[in-house]
């Protein structure tokens, strides 16, 4: 049986009493050709298919003044949708947090078009100051609510989310101005930070006090150590990624919350590494551990993981805790030092060897110089040690020396004279 149209409402056929079928044939401007619109609609009065089949409509005829319309919330949803096929989960995870948590219930309800580098200052302003909420540990009776500052970091890791939406929120919707420009934030502490990175006497210390009390968690300890990787590319490994005959480690996969997943652009590593006799050796000790100890706990070994955890499943870093803090109280290390803080001492050490920069950044997996230097500490040392390089090829004048004289050759002469000690 034919549907009828009703006749207040062209283009709109009656099902029954709660359904509806839209149709339209609408010239699209961005193409020229017809654009067919063909819906059913459930749970609408006519007045409402009405509405919805214009709208519909409109969003064919006018798709620019539409689309400028739409509100920082609405873009972050198709947003995140795009980004989830693209990223991987950590990263998705972390821009959904700051999102959701964090900017949506701040910006979520401004139409993008309408928002202004003041309304995301204000939020900004306003996260820092604010800060969040906590309850004290202990007895429900005794327990305290108190406020806790969020640090600058931590906002600006929000912001920068933020903005790298509305960068695409701008080609989408193409927004006149950008919300994010302009944005202030408080100066950074000028105070000497506290340095996330050991000494090499200092690594010493602390790889003697694993060996001796903690020998279950040595060989990764070492391999973090030695190689700069990061901890979920070494809990990430195989034992078939070792290479014995060819003495080369193969780096192919990524160890994120117990998921494996594929090595990603964000955090490179190096394919191959190469496996020197010295940590060969730990490894070999290692092998015949886990399968000495598998003849009680045959999951150790079920899965073929270099560093399982004690029940055979992949490592997580805070099973390294309880170790880690009595490892550093032995070596007398007081500051603050965590398990990446081991990728930051192999990036310095193998500067300190005096490694070429193309090298070190093809061991790390660094792409530019400007991450190289990120990860890279230089101490007080070390800067003593360059100036003193330079001051042995230009040595300074003696301060009883008469000053050389601004006449013609008296700067050359002393110029001269540095070169030739030089080219001596």
């Amino acid at each position: 049986m034919k549907n009828k149209e009703t006749t207040r409402y062209p283009g709109v056929f009656r099902i029954d009493q709660a359904k509806y079928w839209i149709r339209a044939k609408v010239v699209d401007p961005r193409t020229g050709k017809d654009k067919e619109i063909d819906r059913i609609l459930e749970g609408v009065t006519a007045h409402e298919a009405a509405q919805k089949r214009d709208l519909l409509i409109n969003e064919v005829k006018f798709p620019v003044e539409l689309t400028q319309k739409a509100r920082v919330g609405e873009f972050a949803q198709s947003w995140m949708k795009s980004k989830a096929l693209k990223l991987d989960s950590s990263t998705v995870r972390t821009y959904a947090d700051a999102l959701e948590n964090h900017v949506l219930p701040a910006l979520g309800d401004f139409y993008y078009d309408a928002l202004t580098s003041q309304d995301v200052q204000r939020w900004i302003d306003g996260a820092l100051t604010r800060g969040w909420t906590s309850e004290k540990r202990g007895s429900k009776r005794d327990s305290k609510a108190t406020r806790r500052a969020y640090t600058r970091d931590t906002v600006s890791g929000w912001f920068r989310v933020f903005r790298t939406m509305t960068r695409d929120a701008m080609a989408t919707l193409r927004l006149e101005r950008d919300p994010t420009l302009r944005i202030a934030f408080p100066e950074a502490s000028t105070d000497d930070e506290v340095s996330n990175a050991l000494s090499a006497e200092e690594l010493s210390a602390f790889l003697d006090a694993m060996k001796v009390d903690y020998p279950q968690h040595y060989p990764l300890v070492v391999m973090l150590a030695y190689t700069g990787l990061r901890f979920c590319h070494a809990s990430a490994l195989h034992w078939e990624d070792w290479d014995e005959t060819k003495c080369v480690l193969r780096i192919s996969r990524k160890n994120v919350r117990g998921k494996l997943g594929s090595v990603t652009r964000k955090k490179r590593a190096p394919k191959e590494y190469p496996v020197l006799p010295e940590l060969a050796e730990i490894l070999k000790m290692h092998r015949e551990r886990l399968e000495a100890a598998a003849k009680e706990n045959p999951d150790l070994t079920k899965k073929g993981y270099m560093f399982p955890s004690s029940v055979g499943t992949l490592r997580t870093p805070n099973s390294l805790d309880r170790a880690w803090g009595k490892c550093l109280t032995k070596a007398k290390i007081l500051r603050r030092f965590t398990v990446h803080g081991l990728r930051y001492t192999f990036t310095d050490l193998v500067r300190l060897a005096n490694v070429y920069a193309v090298v070190r950044r093809a061991l790390t997996g660094h792409v530019t110089e400007e991450m190289q230097r990120h990860y890279s500490t230089v101490g007080i040392d070390e800067k003593r040690a360059a100036i003193r390089g330079v001051l042995r090829l230009v040595p300074p004048m003696p301060s009883t020396t008469k000053p050389a004289s601004t006449t013609e050759g008296g700067v050359q002469g002393g110029v001269s004279e540095v070169v030739e000690k030089l080219a001596s």
